[in-house]
């Protein structure tokens, strides 16, 4: 079979098995039940997937993937078994699971063509593992077309994201970078930058932005902030400063609108510029 449809989904069910105890004591019921509701999605996405479709299920429950079996048929799932190295090294590991994929695609006589492929990313979670895993797959798969990221088919680690009113995505011109950018329920905007056909977490390409010290500020998932590194104080001169920060540390840190418009937010997301290594 020619697979012209590949879905990356990664880490899927994360919260399932957690005790309701452990629920309640991490507060974690926001997350628990959007990922019930992106469950359901999952589960109509393949019921009425594309003809020709694979599915790479990396991690998450083998109840899942015996289901996706019932829609797909086993040749076209893929749930890989590669244990990660012992000394950490992703390189590896992503060299690991390609391996196994590709043995995958030979047993069950499978093809693809690399350049022409589309492929879509699910799963958990939208700014982890995700991106990570999905553009690690891209790479070393030698895909030329981006995967699409489906943030409705992903679950969030941000609880700013609750509610959020409207996201759309910004391409950063001339390469596989998309700024993502959320008008949050509280009228504030959160920015992150993602790459779609690169190992991002070993990406050591820069994004590059100028930032006003006084309306916007960089933080975690958890809303901590990271910069600027004192917060602004009436009577202190408002200043638009420069900052990058490479695309692997981009995988967990938010741009946020703290005081400026939703549009010229925009802008500045939109402005930003890549670089293939840190100055000097």
């Amino acid at each position: 079979m020619e697979i012209d449809h590949i879905i990356f989904l990664i880490h899927p069910c994360c919260y399932e098995p957690l005790a309701p105890e452990v629920v309640r004591r991490d507060n974690l019921q926001l997350f628990v039940e959007c990922e019930r509701e992106v469950k359901k999605r999952w589960l109509a996405g393949l019921a009425d997937r594309p003809a020709n479709t694979l599915l790479v299920q990396l991690g998450g429950p083998v109840a899942l993937r015996d289901i996706a079996i019932e829609y797909l048929g086993a040749s076209a799932v893929f749930y890989p078994q590669s244990e990660f190295p012992a000394d950490g090294s992703l390189s590896e590991y992503y060299r690991r699971l390609t391996a196994e994929f590709n043995t995958h695609i030979t047993a069950n006589a499978l093809t693809f063509d690399p350049a022409t492929v589309a492929s879509e990313l699910w799963g958990e979670s939208f700014e982890g593992c995700v991106p990570g895993y999905g553009g690690a797959f891209a790479e070393y798969l030698n895909l030329r077309q981006s995967p699409k990221m489906r943030f409705e088919m992903t679950v969030y680690d941000s609880r700013f994201l609750f509610k959020a009113r409207h996201w759309e995505l910004i391409p950063l011109a001339n390469s596989d970078v998309e700024a993502w950018i959320f008008e949050c329920h509280d009228g504030t905007g959160a920015a992150m930058f993602q790459a779609r056909r690169t190992a991002q977490w070993i990406d050591e390409r820069r994004v590059h932005l100028q930032l006003d010290d006084k309306r916007l500020q960089v933080c975690d998932k958890q809303g901590y902030t990271l910069w600027p590194q004192t917060p602004w104080e009436k009577g202190k001169a408002e200043a638009v400063l420069p900052y990058s920060m490479t695309l692997k540390d981009c995988n967990w840190r938010w741009v946020r609108s703290v005081g400026m418009p939703f549009g010229s937010f925009r802008e500045v997301i939109g402005a930003a510029s890549l670089t293939a290594k840190e100055n000097g």
